[in-house]
């Protein structure tokens, strides 16, 4: 397949279809995997991407390699496709004062739920106290509010730990401050030339916020 991508040409793969991924470090630890990725801020985690569709393919180093050296910024528009998602509020809960406490992504067809807790500049906003994100699954993402009240962090913390019991692929119970997940700015920042992402925080004010 060959893409034109303003003055970019990309043979093989369709970006469009591209999306990050949050996975354990154990997967390139024994060296048998040449999985393309980069680390993150916890080091218990890597990200890496993959094709996503019918069928979820990872990106192999022959494609990533391509990509690299196409200079298309693909990974932020690996973040943009995330955005692109149907669903983004199916899920949350508010405190007694209006706050958003939580958001849960999960359960979605279009996308890959727990790669929504990239998604930094719209989180930001939806949360301007700071907050922390969990993946007990390595398809499901929550994130909680660093305001978010006693009650409803007990409430989540449950729901979070009830994930990852029943998990098809579990990843971790626990909370992490956002920073752990940081990526750089110039990747998570919104295509200036598409209004989804005013559109997503709008949906969580227009709920409640």
């Amino acid at each position: 397949m060959r893409l034109y991508l303003g003055l970019y040409l990309i043979d093989m793969i369709d970006v469009a279809h591209l999306h990050p991924l949050i996975v354990p470090r154990e997967y390139i630890e024994s060296g048998s995997w040449d999985l393309p990725h980069v680390a993150l801020p916890n080091q218990a985690f890597i990200l890496t991407w993959v094709s996503y569709g019918e069928v979820m393919v990872y990106l192999d180093r022959a494609e990533f390699d391509e990509l690299e050296s196409s200079g298309h910024p693909w990974q932020r528009q690996a973040l943009e496709n995330v955005r692109q998602t149907k669903y983004f509020q199916r899920y949350h809960q508010h405190d007694a004062d209006g706050k958003l406490a939580w958001v849960a992504f999960v359960n979605d067809d279009d996308t890959i739920s727990s790669s929504k807790v990239l998604l930094a500049h719209e989180l930001s906003q939806l949360f301007p106290e700071g907050y922390h994100l969990a993946i007990p699954d390595r398809a499901c993402g929550v994130v909680v509010s660093n305001a978010c009240s006693d009650d409803a962090l007990r409430e989540v913390v449950r729901m979070i730990e009830q994930m990852h019991d029943g998990a098809n692929t579990p990843m971790s119970p626990q909370l992490y401050p956002a920073t752990d997940f940081q990526l750089p700015t110039k990747w998570t920042i919104p295509d200036p030339g598409a209004d989804i992402s005013a559109a997503i925080v709008d949906q969580f004010r227009q709920s409640g916020l």
